[in-house]
């Protein structure tokens, strides 16, 4: 386990500070770990400035003197778009540590351009939320070499409270995009069952009682439920985000000709919902009523 003061001297850069960066990178400021940060719009950077968070003004700042560099950006090419010009003078030391969901093609091909250059990547998406990740609460799926383990460790504790290591870099990608496709199709699952709890004349309290404290239930399920049943979607994960994902999804279904119906119905309720709702959390999916 790492000490109090292992981790004040672990300097991480962070590129992308979003819902997601901003709240991983007010996380760590909280564990009294150093935080310099960019964003290709300035002001998110400026609330983690407040908190003594060094601002970037380029990428190549945040690389600078970094133990570790953390990207949380929305889709692979915008990683690509921002990292790639930072290989060529990417200092030895200095771990690249991908968080962001960008599928199992694009992680492969992260993970090829960090070789071709010498930098150490450690693919490791996060499973969770912005409140997951403001706690120190997130998983942390984490691939890469075992060289780069004791680097990030102090990382991994600050941000999660399970850290799972998978294999080669790229597979923390492949086990997101399982998590996610299972995360999604059951919010889908959810706002139906309480469309037809409607549709019978059903009181939907009652189907959400059947679900709190049962074997049937779970936490986040749960809270999703509650977000339907007020019409109330806090932003945790986006319907956007969520349709990226199952697009990615859908890429390895093409390429593996494998059968998924479910993905299919569940990417066609996200498309829908993403024409009203898409900065909206994906639970928003229970606006996009049976007849839509």
């Amino acid at each position: 386990m790492s000490t109090h003061a292992d981790k004040q001297k672990v300097r991480v850069g962070v590129l992308g500070v979003g819902l997601m960066g901003s709240a991983m990178a007010h996380r760590l400021l909280d564990q009294d770990i150093e935080v310099v940060a960019w964003d290709r719009n300035p002001e998110q950077v400026t609330a983690l400035e407040e908190r003594g968070a060094k601002r970037a003004n380029e990428p190549a700042e945040v690389v600078l003197g970094a133990d570790v560099v953390i990207t949380m950006l929305a889709t692979a090419p915008i990683v690509l778009e921002v990292v790639e010009p930072l290989l060529e003078n990417w200092p030895e030391e200095t771990i690249w540590l991908q968080t962001s969901s960008v599928g199992a093609t694009e992680a492969d091909r992260l993970v090829e351009l960090a070789q071709a250059h010498d930098v150490t990547l450690v693919d490791a998406p996060v499973s969770g939320s912005t409140h997951p990740a403001e706690e120190g609460e997130l998983t942390v799926l984490a691939s890469g070499p075992d060289s780069a383990r004791a680097p990030v460790e102090p990382v991994f504790e600050a941000l999660g409270s399970r850290v799972l290591w998978v294999g080669e870099a790229g597979m923390g990608s492949r086990l997101k995009m399982a998590a996610n496709h299972w995360m999604i199709a059951m919010t889908a699952a959810l706002a139906e069952s309480m469309h037809l709890c409607e549709a019978m004349g059903l009181d939907q309290q009652q189907f959400i009682e059947l679900l709190d404290g049962g074997p049937l239930g779970s936490a986040y399920g749960l809270l999703k439920l509650d977000e339907m049943r007020t019409h109330n979607y806090p932003v945790g994960f986006p319907v956007r985000l969520a349709l990226k994902d199952l697009e990615l999804v859908r890429e390895v279904e093409q390429s593996s000709k494998a059968a998924m119906p479910l993905l299919d119905a569940t990417l066609e309720r996200f498309l829908a919902a993403n024409e009203d709702h898409a900065d909206e959390d994906l639970a928003a999916v229970y606006e996009v009523g049976p007849s839509d």
